[in-house]
């Protein structure tokens, strides 16, 4: 066999993992990005003369060379206990004798994984920038769409007093847009050359070892860095922390979505066709599937993200396996946050929303939802407190007769209706300033969009 072909041993990864972003951390494609290492490192050798130009076209082959037989590949590198001494092995074997021995000079095991994990990282961020981009389009579709739709505001899980479901959005629409301005910079802090030698110092490299480095980072479309960065782990850490930081808005979205699709409330639905989200005996079930798959994936990235803190735990200048943490909890966060970020676009794009159901519910406690908006008017003639006391009284008075609390109020202070700037007081108008949040958070979006890793 060429290739290792690794099933997926849970469900929820066999179920919904992002295969763009499986790939992007495939074991052909790491093995790839090492051999491209490599043969940037021989550039920079080659323009300083260290090795000849028929050497450099030499390793330049290697770019399309046969991958190498993966189980024993495995072996050798389970014997060293790091995959680099067999990869040198490999590759020279494809290389003339002459240029043998031309490859990896000055460089360490660490150089070339770091440098080959920065082309990974810097790929999969502009694949989860791309799928944030297209999920803050379409939360910007459902706040312009739904400024003035009216739904309950809840608190403590029981209505408050008016909204919009477009604010509900806007607020979403905030927080992703904040998310990608904070991954922009942390993929790009965490897109760097790592080219130290054993140690850090670089003294393998010579006196040329600024400029090997500057030409190897400019062929890979890395930052150079002259500071080592082998026991530093910080900046893998942000981006793991950034991504930890948008599964949770993402979650949080899922559960909204699924309490608002509560039989009782029946606010929005996912999108589906048929059987989606079926139950395998109840006919009438539409489960919401696409929100329970964010939640699975999104928290389970966000655990793997708290991994990386102890993978940072690296003492003198090099792990001694914290490091092997690192090769599982850092791609693991990016997969599920990039599949996660996918199965939203998908619950956006597509999510159905109830209007009229939301208007309706607005009148289940008889108007109670408009209490607070009565005290406020009331205030300024009877006071803070016996505003609250008279409006506490009439929403009781409303629930145990099943009368409008504006009715309640009128049998209770009958004299007090004359204060008010109207009567009854209309649900549309006591949304305060949620149609212009719903503007600002959009124009934001629009402001602070494009990458720059």
């Amino acid at each position: 066999m060429n290739t290792l072909q690794v099933e997926p041993s849970n469900l929820l990864d066999w179920l919904y993992r992002d295969e763009k972003a499986i790939e992007i951390f495939s074991l052909s494609a790491t093995y790839n990005k090492w051999i491209q290492v490599e043969i940037a490192l021989a550039h920079g050798h080659y323009e300083n003369k260290i090795i000849s130009a028929e050497d450099l076209e030499a390793i330049k082959t290697l770019l399309n060379s046969p991958l190498p037989n993966f189980t024993l590949f495995r072996d050798g590198a389970l014997n060293v206990g790091y995959p680099i001494i067999e990869l040198l092995t490999h590759l020279n074997q494809q290389i003339p004798l002459e240029s043998q021995g031309k490859l990896h000079l000055g460089a360490t095991t660490q150089d070339i994984l770091d440098s080959a994990l920065a082309l990974q990282t810097l790929e999969a961020g502009n694949l989860l920038l791309s799928r944030l981009s297209c999920l803050g389009d379409e939360l910007k579709i459902l706040v312009e769409d739904n400024e003035l739709t009216l739904m309950a505001g809840r608190t403590h899980a029981q209505q408050a007093v008016p909204t919009t479901f477009g604010l509900k959005c806007a607020i979403y629409l905030s927080e992703i847009t904040r998310h990608r301005a904070r991954l922009d910079r942390a993929f790009g802090e965490a897109s760097r050359i790592s080219l130290f030698g054993a140690a850090g110092t670089s003294a393998g490299m010579g006196i040329h070892e600024d400029s090997v480095r500057t030409i190897m980072a400019k062929k890979l479309g890395l930052h150079a860095e002259i500071v080592p960065w082998h026991a530093s782990r910080d900046r893998l850490i942000e981006v793991t922390s950034q991504c930890a930081n948008l599964c949770v808005t993402l979650v949080r979205l899922a559960r909204e979505i699924i309490d608002l699709s509560r039989s009782e409330i029946n606010e929005v639905y996912e999108p589906g066709g048929l059987h989606k989200g079926a139950s395998s005996t109840m006919p009438q079930k539409r489960n919401p599937v696409l929100s329970e798959a964010i939640i699975g994936v999104g928290i389970q990235a966000i655990g793997n993200a708290e991994m990386m803190f102890r993978a940072g735990e690296v003492g003198h200048e090099r792990a001694a396996g914290e490091w092997q943490i690192e090769w599982k909890a850092f791609p693991e966060t990016l997969i599920g946050t990039i599949t996660a970020t996918k199965i939203a676009l998908k619950l956006v794009e597509g999510l159905g929303v109830n209007q009229d159901v939301m208007t309706n519910n607005l009148k289940i406690h008889n108007g109670s939802i408009m209490a607070e908006a009565y005290m406020i008017e009331l205030a300024p003639h009877l006071g803070r407190e016996e505003a609250h006391d008279l409006m506490r009284k009439a929403s009781e008075l409303s629930q145990n007769k099943e009368i409008e609390i504006s009715d309640s109020l009128q049998q209770l202070r009958p004299e007090v209706i004359k204060l008010l700037s109207k009567f009854p007081l209309e649900v549309q108008d006591y949304v305060g300033n949620a149609q212009s949040v719903c503007r600002n958070a959009v124009q934001a979006w629009v402001d602070n969009s494009g990458s720059h890793i």
